[in-house]
């Protein structure tokens, strides 16, 4: 037994296995009542979205612990003040231990005891933080990062706790930049897990500029939008601590799904006990067997996944799977079982979507004894060695053998999905066509047997999402019963805090304070990168993002917030950002892509407000030789530089192998040039995605006479001018500005002012001072 838990097991492994094999034993005969539990979930679909100051993951409540001295034996504090006076007259290495201690209920251990057993005392820890010395506070703040991600249990502890806007709270009061960052990183990890809207209202607050002035270390919890986006795994999933008597227990099942064959699926996450002996854990996945032991088994022997079936009078068979199994790492596994009749029957293993294992062996029971042995998560003797660590998302058992096409789809659809099948719209931007076709024709939902997913969950009764007209293999109801200290837990990503909040636009009044100072009065010129990067990481990883950027024009909002912004913000760091989001959009079958390609273009890219004196090298830009960025690095080419520069740039850039774009939106023209025909083919491929023009389209026109003659002759002088490699906005183009007007740098003409007009009475080479100089000395020569 783990050291970790003897000494609550000692306690009170008796009472909690009495009760529930009562609690077990009720739910056999459809009487799950609604008993008061020790403790509670850390969010149900109730409406609580973090638990109560007394419900946490890995400990078994004490009614008594009330009653007991407030001591530093058994680590319980009244108030903080004692805490306080207990580490006052300690050296920093005895306070840290101490304070540790507190938090895991004994002696604290980086690897055989580091689970936060209490998580009050965390919060207490964090009370009166800001009265230790800067050294206490950094080496508390990294032993407090390590374990938490070490351990999700820890990480949930943590946010039971509620210590996100207390750290928020001591970022303002810190000066040390050390403790600074250590608060950041911590603030980092917890936005890992979830992010509830509470806690993104405190993060932009204090993001909030107030005079012009940033916030103490407000651009140090910028670093926070990094990790946003890349937030993996469902936001709802059960949570087992691997401890003695915790699982889910299932009712009986009158008949076991066999002879259409059937498949069991499930998302899942290991997260190894402390303190774990790997050569006597076996932990297991599933127990679905009848009271003689006769069923279907899974369970872990290392990092391998070995699955077992026995029956009447026969050995039991069991088949090892190849394949490691990281910790703290999510992944879909799922079990096809083809039913032969005639002949042997076969069990297909698929890992992420993707078959790894395969095995042919009669395994139908067909005992007419109930299966009233099947616990998810344990056995039934709830045994600590054989429970189940870690998280489990949506539970699945199908009553038929699932294609690999399906299997496949099943993969895509992600850890996250817990519905029926029934709605083919859900998945319409996942699947595609024959995946659909497959998995919503309505078969695949009528052969649910069982759903258990955590967000249908009432306390400790596990709801059955299946439909409601299936056939039921239950012999009464199919709710099931979560044991001891096993809890539905439910978190938020920042894409469905976003949702909540009003969308991607709450990002974008951050990017109208880029010149706003530090408290030294400096600028940092990195904040627009990274917010930009957060911003297209975003973008790319979800459509609903996408959707509220087309809807809210954000590309026309960051363009104009970028205008108005200092050239010094727009580095290499920003392009690169998106010209990744333009390759994306270009690459990616969406209907929502080629009408934000076009709004990153007119608004970002076509721009020259924003590029005309940006930071970024040429040099290090023309001698990219990326092939995926090869068609838009001579976007910054044209234009950058002075307007008098920019035709002689065009010049030397055209090469061989040139497309001259005309924009019809923006009246202007981009001139692309690239190193091979290659990727000039690859961009004309693209364009067709983008759409026609409608200039292009008038010689169509013609044809049916729908032109009038003076878009003929507009049709006709753009034709020419594309020849010329001249757009609308080159004064060239018109002979009368060449030769009159002598003012090109004034935004507007002032045509009452002589200086704007050319010195008519000397022919034209001799106007400009050094020709003049130049055709004088040819003649006199």
């Amino acid at each position: 037994m783990s050291e970790e838990i003897k000494e609550n097991t000692d306690v009170q492994s008796d009472d909690n296995k009495q009760q529930d094999e009562k609690s077990e034993e009720k739910i056999r005969k459809v009487s799950i009542s609604d008993e008061d539990e020790n403790e509670l979930p850390l969010s149900t679909p109730n409406g609580r979205e973090t638990p109560s100051a007394v419900s946490f993951s890995d400990v078994i409540i004490q009614k008594q612990d009330e009653e007991l001295p407030m001591t530093e034996e058994n680590h319980t504090f009244n108030d903080t003040q004692q805490l306080l006076e207990i580490i006052s007259d300690k050296s920093n290495k005895e306070a840290t231990t101490t304070l540790l201690n507190t938090l895991v209920d004994g002696d604290f251990d980086l690897d055989k005891n580091y689970i936060i057993q209490k998580p009050e005392n965390l919060s207490k820890i964090f009370s009166i933080f800001n009265k230790m010395s800067s050294s206490l506070q950094a080496e508390i703040l990294s032993v407090l990062i390590g374990i938490m991600r070490k351990s999700e249990r820890n990480l949930l502890a943590a946010i039971d706790a509620q210590i996100y806007e207390k750290a928020l709270g001591l970022l303002n009061i810190i000066d040390d930049d050390v403790v600074a960052d250590l608060l950041v990183d911590i603030l980092t990890v917890l936005t890992t897990l979830t992010i509830n809207v509470n806690e993104l209202k405190l993060l932009l607050h204090y993001l909030k500029t107030e005079n012009r002035i940033w916030k103490k270390h407000a651009v140090k919890l910028l670093n926070i939008f990094k990790n946003l986006p890349y937030r993996h795994g469902p936001d709802e999933f059960f949570n087992f601590p691997g401890r003695n008597g915790s699982g889910i227990v299932l009712p009986p099942i009158k008949i076991w799904p066999y002879q259409n064959g059937f498949t069991i699926t499930t998302w899942f996450r290991i997260d190894p006990v402390a303190n774990g002996v790997i050569e006597k854990e076996k932990p297991y996945l599933y127990w679905f067997c009848t009271s003689k032991g006769h069923g279907y088994t899974a369970h872990f022997v290392g990092n391998c996944l070995v699955i077992s079936y026995s029956k009447l009078k026969e050995k039991t068979f069991q088949h090892c799977i190849q394949y490691e199994f990281k910790p703290r790492e999510w992944y879909m596994i799922t079990f096809a079982h083809q039913y032969q009749r005639w002949g042997k029957s076969s069990i297909h293993c698929y890992i992420n979507g993707q078959i790894v294992s395969n095995t042919h062996f009669p395994w139908s029971i067909e005992s007419g004894d109930l299966f009233d042995k099947c616990y998810i998560g344990c056995t039934p003797d709830r045994h600590d060695i054989t429970s189940f660590s870690g998280q489990l998302s949506t539970f699945y058992l199908f009553s038929i053998y699932l294609e690999p096409l399906i299997v496949q789809g099943l993969y895509k659809l992600g850890p996250a999905y817990k519905n029926q099948f029934k709605f083919e719209n859900e998945s319409a931007h996942v699947l595609f066509e024959a995946q659909r076709k497959a998995m919503y024709d309505g078969k695949l939902m009528n052969s649910i047997v069982f759903n258990y997913n955590p967000i249908a969950c009432e306390e400790q009764l596990v709801l059955q999402a299946a439909p409601k007209t299936n056939v039921s293999y239950f012999v009464h109801t199919a709710h099931a019963q979560m044991l001891s200290n096993v809890r539905s837990v439910i978190t938020y990503s920042i894409y469905s805090t976003l949702h909540s909040v009003g969308g991607i636009q709450v990002f974008f009044p951050l990017f109208g304070q880029l010149d706003h100072q530090q408290i030294d009065d400096s600028i940092n010129y990195n904040v627009c990168s990274i917010l930009l990067s957060t911003l297209c990481e975003l973008i790319e990883r979800s459509y609903t993002i996408q959707h509220q950027m087309l809807n809210s024009k954000g590309f026309l909002t960051i363009g104009y917030h970028l205008e108005k912004a200092s050239k010094q913000h727009i580095n290499m760091d920003v392009l690169n950002s998106l010209i990744s989001l333009t390759t994306f959009f270009v690459k990616i079958e969406s209907k929502n892509s080629p009408l934000l390609l076009k709004q990153l273009f007119v608004h970002i890219f076509f721009n020259p407000v924003m590029w005309i004196y940006c930071s970024v090298d040429n040099a290090s830009i023309s001698s990219s030789e990326d092939e995926e960025v090869g068609a838009y690095t001579c976007i910054t080419e044209i234009l950058t530089g002075a307007a008098s520069n920019r035709a002689e740039i065009i010049r030397e850039l055209i090469g061989l192998y040139p497309i001259n774009a005309f924009l019809a939106c923006v009246l202007t023209s981009v001139t692309f040039t690239f190193a091979d025909r290659t990727n000039v083919k690859k961009v004309v491929h693209f364009l067709p995605h983008i759409g026609v023009g409608s200039r292009y389209r008038l010689s169509q026109q013609r044809q049916t006479s729908l032109a009038s003659p003076k878009q003929l002759f507009r049709s006709a002088n753009m034709i020419q001018q594309c020849h010329r490699r001249r757009s609308y906005h080159d004064l060239n183009q018109y002979s009368i500005f060449s030769w009159i007007i002598a003012d090109y740098e004034s935004k507007k003409l002032d045509l009452n002012k002589q200086a704007t007009y050319r010195d008519l009475s000397k022919p034209i080479g001799a106007l400009n001072p050094i020709q003049k100089k130049f055709f004088v000395q040819r003649y006199n020569n």
